[in-house]
């Protein structure tokens, strides 16, 4: 009797090590073990049990995953399930279930977690992915690739003032929070995100944040990171090295490890219009244009982006204009805009060569101004200063300048940084002081290196034709239309200027440049673009106008001046935001005259809406 009960407890001690031993129910029918290595970040994971396979799905055991990615793990006995947490976020995973919880979102699970040989393994993308990782799996070993920042204690300031939130590293990068960064910047800071990207407007503009992309967005222009954006939680942090091309913004770094960063905001003298979403009507074509002086424009635009591409020898002349006159003097204005990619530091510069043997010329009434800064807010930072400053007629005066026969002159000349754009407007007027005709060249030159800009071969560098801006010579720099007259309590009614259609001045066949070295103007780029509006009213009806202004085409910003005052137009999304201003009339008759000169980095058209105020 003993001997059979000793067999029969024997038996069962053997069956029950056997059932401990094989998979759970929770278990697929299937399981492979693969003993490869687990890598995060490049360093082997030395964990008690290798990956399996089960279903074609590698899995992995679930702590040491999880703790080597710098999360805390915790084992709910009751509920039968591992929670996770890191930075803000709480992974629960339960055995026997395909269904997970991220922040309480569900997540379906192509395997579900079980439990093998004592520990608990779960699908190894959805864990890393979860937890802010990437995911690689050659065949001979799983690579975890994810961000671990730890706080500095370095000190860090912007403008001089202190952030708020502390710097991070990841042990070779330092990292700092854009929310407060752009909150030290701009009280009047929005931000949304999602879960893959994050939005930020400020007063200058938008800033869009795509989690474990390069890729990024400064008003609607895609700018190319050098680190990836590292999301913690609510935190989003970007590289020092990102400040440049995010927010046109240098850093440096003292004997104290203090991180100063440095971001010139462009200070406008004039008012900023307010914006507001709104759709103008649809506006009517402009149908008849006027040039209203004789003043030549050279534009610089073409190429715009500077590289190997475009100009091989790092050094060329970009636009040139050809004058041969009669006349004492002729009136000149040069716009240039260009984006300097090479890898090192470059010249722009214009040069005026006198190609007579006999007359003397000298450069008078010379005034104009430049701005440089990163291409991602070269609409800000560039484009509108430009225009504000001409229209305001605070361009800065040069002393004259005096070129003998047969010579040259380097007239203006800048030093552009790698990864940074150059705009300029300059207007002088070349006068003959001896001799019988005028006869000379002027042109914009780049060059590289200690190479002078008058040594530059002047036949003008080809055309780049993969991005057609505009490149040539055109007699008038300021255009001018009359609209329809207007009458007040009437419906608003828009008008669209710069169309490329009916008010096309600036084309190739009017340019005064060779055909093959000019590409059409159809912005006005350079050019001030004046706009007159009558309007009539009865004698009991109001006596308010708002004036609203929309990009048609694209993102637009300008100035703008009304009757002698100028005003700032700011960015503005196409179609759906408009600025406005209003005009309050005294009589029953009076003329609006406007004035506009678009920023460089605008698109066009630009659509003006008139209405009447109750």
């Amino acid at each position: 009797m003993v001997t059979l009960f000793k067999k029969i407890v024997g038996y069962a001690l053997v069956a029950l090590m056997i059932f401990s031993t094989m998979p759970t129910s929770s278990e697929a029918t299937s399981i492979r073990p693969m003993h490869i290595p687990i890598k995060t970040n490049g360093i082997v994971i030395q964990t008690d049990a290798s990956p399996i396979m089960v279903n074609n799905r590698v899995l992995v055991p679930f702590r040491a995953i999880s703790q080597s990615m710098g999360a805390n793990v915790h084992w709910d006995e009751q509920q039968k399930q591992v929670i996770v947490q890191k930075d803000g976020k709480t992974i629960s995973i339960r055995l026997q279930s395909q269904v997970a919880f991220i922040n309480e979102q569900t997540v379906t699970l192509d395997v579900p977690p079980i439990v093998y040989k004592g520990r608990v393994f779960v699908p190894i993308r959805f864990i890393s992915e979860s937890l802010g990782g990437k995911v690689e799996w050659t065949g001979r070993e799983v690579n975890i690739s994810f961000s671990a920042l730890v706080p500095l204690s370095d000190g860090a300031f912007v403008n001089g003032a202190p952030l708020t939130t502390p710097l991070m590293t990841n042990g070779q990068y330092r990292y700092v929070s854009i929310k407060s960064l752009v909150t030290a910047l701009d009280a009047n800071v929005e931000w949304s995100e999602d879960h893959e990207s994050l939005t930020i407007h400020t007063t200058r503009g938008r800033i869009v944040l795509y989690e474990n992309s390069k890729e990024a967005e400064v008003d609607g222009q895609p700018v190319t990171l050098q680190l990836e954006p590292i999301r913690l939680g609510d935190e989003w942090y970007i590289s020092l090295s990102a400040i440049t091309m995010l927010f046109g913004g240098q850093f440096t770094i003292n004997s104290a490890k203090e991180i100063h960063i440095s971001i010139p905001r462009t200070t406008f003298r004039s008012t900023v219009l307010p914006k507001q979403s709104y759709s103008i009507a649809r506006p009517n074509l402009v149908k008849e244009i006027n040039v209203v002086d004789k003043r030549r424009l050279l534009v610089s635009d073409n190429p715009e982006m500077l590289a190997i591409s475009t100009i091989p020898n790092k050094s060329g002349t970009l636009s040139a204009d050809y004058v041969q006159s009669v006349e004492t003097e002729v009136d000149h204005r040069v716009f240039g805009w260009h984006i300097n990619l090479f890898d090192e530091k470059v010249n722009v510069a214009i040069v005026i060569e006198n190609l007579s043997s006999t007359t003397e010329l000298e450069v008078i009434n010379r005034k104009g101004t430049y701005r440089i800064s990163p291409n991602s807010w070269g609409h800000y930072d560039v484009g509108l200063p430009i225009a504000e400053t001409m229209l305001r007629n605070a361009l800065t005066v040069s002393s004259p300048v005096v070129i003998r026969p047969q010579s040259q002159r380097i007239l203006h000349m800048f030093d552009v940084p790698t990864q940074q754009l150059i705009g300029f407007l300059y207007d002088f007027t070349v006068a003959k002081r001896s001799g019988e005709e005028l006869s000379y060249r002027i042109r914009t030159v780049v060059t590289s290196g200690l190479l002078s800009p008058i040594t530059v071969d002047p036949t003008p560098v080809p055309l780049d034709s993969y991005a057609t801006h505009a490149r040539g010579v055109w007699e008038g720099a300021t255009i001018e239309t009359t609209l329809p007259t207007y009458t007040v309590g009437s419906e608003p009614i828009s008008y669209n200027i710069s169309n490329g259609k009916t008010d096309h001045y600036m084309s190739v066949q009017r340019a005064l440049s060779p055909t093959n070295m000019t590409i059409h103007n159809p912005g006005h780029y350079g050019a001030v673009y004046r706009v007159h509006i009558p309007v009539t009213r009865s004698a009991n009806s109001t006596q308010m106008i708002r004036l609203r202004f929309s990009g048609r085409g694209g993102a637009y910003c300008g100035a703008m001046r009304i009757n002698g005052s100028t005003y700032v137009i700011p960015p503005l999304e196409p179609v759906t935001q408009s600025a406005y201003i209003d005009y309050y009339m005294w009589g029953q008759q009076d003329v609006i005259t406007l004035e506009f000169m678009h920023a460089g980095g605008s698109a066009l058209p630009l659509g003006i809406e008139i209405s009447s105020i109750q």
